[in-house]
């Protein structure tokens, strides 16, 4: 069923609506729809949260005015919820709660509104009914033996459901590393997207079905590491150090000679600085080292890591992981089994090639380094190692 809107610029009220705005641990109601609910709609200074007056309140901002946790935002959303099931007779005009002073990223409140599962007689504001994320795809673009296109639309009937009925993609950038992996042979493609229509969510990570989706543009690792940084950096408030070490991780070094390392399931690391360094150690994870003469290190199973800064060099050394050099004169690595690797023009990959699994390794057998000159090694290919000879995958 299609959930009505909420309407723009709100005035005044029905007799039966409530007025639904973000508010603050503190309750101070001073700006934007926290401060039209008290000069309106019967909001209570000093009142953080629930009914008041003809209005309720959800804090999105803590005591010390940071962004609330997931956790308690949830908790804040589900109460809200648990409200407007008791009062079926009521319509509560939810506005863009946490997408003003908060800072909260309208995608990730609709999602956190579509996690709470709200009742039918809470509209839903015009901002919250589109979710952007990102999908991952076959290297054909095929994705559960269906095909796509970049640029396309696409619809689907009958009850939307997460794992059955729909259309798939994640809010999170790296939790579409466990459906493809960044590594995988033949090398996945990922893409941003934006989901519409009915929707409904997974709680195991971040995967919506819909049953309307674009497909935008292709990403490249280092711009689903970017996004993963953003997104983590969105949520939280650094207090030591550049390093994560949580799954689905971010941690990013900006300055000069700086360092970031992911350790976790699905982390992502990025360093953009001069002589920066990235080390992504957890499995599907993804590291990028964007400044001039960075390091980038993936050595967890099926990883991914970039240097794309001049005189960059980028590793890969766990399982089936893949290293990418696009900076001028930097170096591709690619020291596990299985791994793979490419360069552009005047770059250099270095591929090994190793025996089978001995009980205690994966013994090298050979090492060799090729030139990226574009005619006998082509720019932007993947390449292995195989009976010595280079191979092209």
């Amino acid at each position: 069923m299609k959930r009505e809107l909420t309407p723009e610029n709100i005035q005044e009220l029905k007799e039966n609506q409530i007025f639904v705005f973000g508010s603050n641990m503190n309750g101070n109601h001073a700006g934007g729809a926290a401060r039209l609910a008290v000069e309106k709609f019967g909001a209570i200074m000093g009142k953080a949260k629930g009914i008041q007056g003809q209005s309720y309140a959800i804090p999105t901002l803590d005591k010390d005015m940071q962004k609330v946790t997931e956790e308690k935002l949830l908790v804040f959303l589900e109460n809200f919820g648990n409200y407007a099931n008791e009062h079926p007779e009521k319509e509560f005009l939810l506005t863009a709660i946490g997408t003003g002073i908060a800072g909260f990223d309208a995608s990730y409140m609709a999602y956190m509104v579509l996690r709470a599962n709200l009742p039918d007689n809470v509209t839903l504001p015009k901002e919250f009914v589109k979710i952007k994320g990102y999908k991952g795809f076959n290297p054909d673009l095929t994705c559960r033996d269906f095909q796509y296109e970049e640029g396309k639309d696409y619809e689907e009937t009958g009850d939307i459901r997460a794992c059955g009925n729909g259309f798939h993609f994640c809010l999170h950038p790296l939790d579409v590393f466990g459906y493809y992996p960044p590594a995988e042979v033949g090398m996945n493609k990922f893409h941003e997207v934006e989901g519409t229509g009915d929707m409904d969510v997974d709680t195991d990570d971040t995967k919506i079905a819909c049953s309307k989706i674009h497909i935008g543009a292709e990403l490249s690792i280092k711009s689903i590491v970017d996004a993963a940084v953003k997104f983590t950096f969105e949520k939280c408030k650094w207090k030591n150090g550049k390093t994560a070490t949580g799954n689905y991780s971010a941690a990013s070094a900006t300055g000069d000679r700086g360092a970031a390392s992911a350790t976790g399931f699905q982390g992502a690391a990025s360093a953009t600085g001069f002589q920066g360094a990235a080390s992504a150690t957890g499995n599907y994870s993804a590291a990028s080292a964007t400044g001039d003469r960075g390091a980038a290190s993936a050595t967890g199973d099926r990883g991914a890591a970039s240097a794309t800064g001049f005189q960059g060099a980028a590793s890969a050394t766990g399982f089936r992981g893949a290293a990418s050099a696009t900076g001028k004169d930097s170096i591709a690595l690619a020291a596990g089994y299985g791994c793979k690797a490419k360069g552009a023009i005047g770059c250099w990959i270095v591929l090994a090639e190793r025996g089978e699994w001995d009980g205690d390794t994966y013994p090298i057998k050979e090492v060799k380094a090729f030139e990226v000159d574009g005619e006998k090694v082509k720019a932007d290919t993947w390449y292995m190692l195989v009976n010595g000879e280079l191979k092209e995958v």
